[in-house]
């Protein structure tokens, strides 16, 4: 009878429990708790097998859901809303921080990989495009040449010739007044029979000349404006007009086709292979024991380490706090 009232042992102990005071007991739990982790490698912490093997069936669950095609039609839906919204260019909607650090990022002056940028230019679709231009440019060449030849003194000439001899004999004058456009059709058929001769010979020189201008080092400063003419272009864009674009694009079956392509994936009996060489990859650090030592070699682990500490506690905090907490620690003494 003399101890009643007192309380119990998993009541004082809830009590501890529930000191929020930074140095109470709660607080030393947490950092027991991020101490082991911290002193862990990343391949303790995170089995990449298990997890391979969590993240496969949850890619598959979601591949076959009905869902999956509207998951995706909304969430792109939402990204051109938001998008439409904002009328601002990128260039003020952007923080001016990192506006202008990535201005200055972009002036420096530097010159591409000549033999990695041919390998990138040097492609199919590339070389139509390439024979394209080149073909419209030397079109339209002959085309404005038909004014001079039809202005010259020959085709004045002719004209004149023409006019004259139409009110007297109309076959020759009628021939004698189409010389001169005959003349200018003459040198457009000319250019046109062989521009594509002329393109498809040219291509290849044009590629190396575009790759040699773009990879010379002497020329790194104009590289440089050429740079920051492209960036200036895109800080000029508003959200409304990518998002005008966004929407000229046929979201349906790009979302049928992320579906496909993804599920013959997961059906390829190496894919759980495969995601799990990925993460294993992922996690393997060979020059760090711990994920204190990476964290320290990244100098972070300072701010990391008070980071994990706080929330830990945040998190015992909001149990210890709940009634379901301390049912559970009463039932230790039954």
């Amino acid at each position: 009878m003399a101890n009643k009232g007192k309380p119990k042992g998993s009541a004082t102990l809830l009590e501890k429990l529930r000191d929020d005071s930074e140095n109470g007991p709660l607080a030393a739990l947490a950092e027991l708790i991020v101490d082991d982790a911290f002193d862990r490698p990343l391949s303790d912490l995170v089995d990449a097998e298990q997890s391979a093997e969590l993240l496969h069936k949850a890619l598959s669950a979601w591949q076959q859901s009905d869902q999956a095609h509207a998951g995706i039609r909304d969430q792109w839906d939402r990204l051109v809303a938001t998008l439409q919204s904002q009328t601002e260019p990128l260039g003020e909607a952007l923080p001016t921080e990192l506006r202008v650090g990535i201005d200055e990022w972009v002036a420096q002056p530097f010159a591409a990989n000549r033999e990695l940028l041919l390998a990138l230019l040097d492609r199919p679709a590339f070389r139509q495009l390439v024979r394209e231009l080149l073909v419209d440019t030397l079109v339209g060449f002959g085309k404005r040449l038909r004014t001079p030849v039809a202005g010259s003194r020959l085709g004045k000439g002719l004209s004149g010739l023409g006019r004259r001899a139409r009110s007297r004999t109309g076959g020759i004058g009628d021939l004698a007044g189409d010389l001169a456009s005959a003349v200018s059709d003459g040198v457009e058929r000319q250019l046109e029979s062989r521009a594509a001769e002329f393109a498809d010979s040219a291509i290849s020189s044009v590629i190396r000349e575009l790759t040699d201008y773009l990879c010379d080092d002497s020329r790194a400063d104009e590289q440089a404006a050429l740079r920051q003419g492209l960036l200036t272009g895109l800080w000029e864009l508003t959200g409304a007009q990518i998002a005008g674009e966004m929407e000229r694009s046929n979201i349906e079956a790009g979302a049928d086709v992320l579906r496909r392509s993804l599920g013959a994936w997961l059906d390829r009996p190496e894919s759980r292979a495969e995601l799990d060489g990925w993460l294993s990859t992922l996690l393997a650090h060979e020059d760090h024991d711990s994920l204190r030592e990476l964290l320290d070699s990244l100098g972070l682990l300072d701010t990391f380490y008070e980071l994990s500490v706080e929330q830990t506690r945040k998190r015992l905090q909001e149990l210890v706090a709940r009634k379901t907490f301390a049912q559970w620690l009463s039932t230790l003494e039954d």
